[in-house]
């Protein structure tokens, strides 16, 4: 693991459950100024099962409110259960005035193919350290 996988492993170890920030459009929607279907593909995939893992979902976009419809629409399509849109999806004490507090930033303007890297070897991580914790409770 690098530092980042590291560290972020650590926080869902420690609480059971993180927070991932995602963008919207050419992230996890088709927008036309990149071409990076693949990597759309894969970043739905990796937060459909990082939500079967334990993580919370909060659509982070610079939309205007009056989208947040047809984004909240395009998730349902897609099967992919989100927590919130531009708002921590649960109390906190910070992160409540402009920027939400997550552990993990998924965004195609800033390393999406390395913050998806990151977040699956956590994941993985994360589970499989889950795994050998019960296989040891029954042992």
């Amino acid at each position: 693991m690098n530092i980042y996988s590291e560290r972020l492993f650590k926080e869902w170890s420690q609480h059971g459950k993180i927070i991932i920030s995602v963008d919207y459009d050419s992230t996890i929607s088709y927008w036309p100024s990149i071409e990076n279907k693949p990597d759309i593909e894969r970043t739905i995939k990796l937060l459909k099962l990082a939500f079967n893992a334990g993580a919370y979902i909060v659509i982070f976009t610079c939309s205007h409110v009056d989208r947040y419809e047809e984004i909240q629409r395009h998730c349902d399509e897609l099967q992919l259960p989100i927590n919130a849109i531009n708002k921590n999806p649960l109390e906190m004490p910070y992160g409540n005035h402009g920027k939400i507090y997550y552990n993990i930033n998924l965004c195609d303007r800033s390393g999406l193919r390395e913050a998806c890297d990151i977040l699956e070897v956590a994941m993985y991580g994360y589970l499989g350290s889950k795994q050998n914790k019960n296989i040891d409770d029954v042992a």
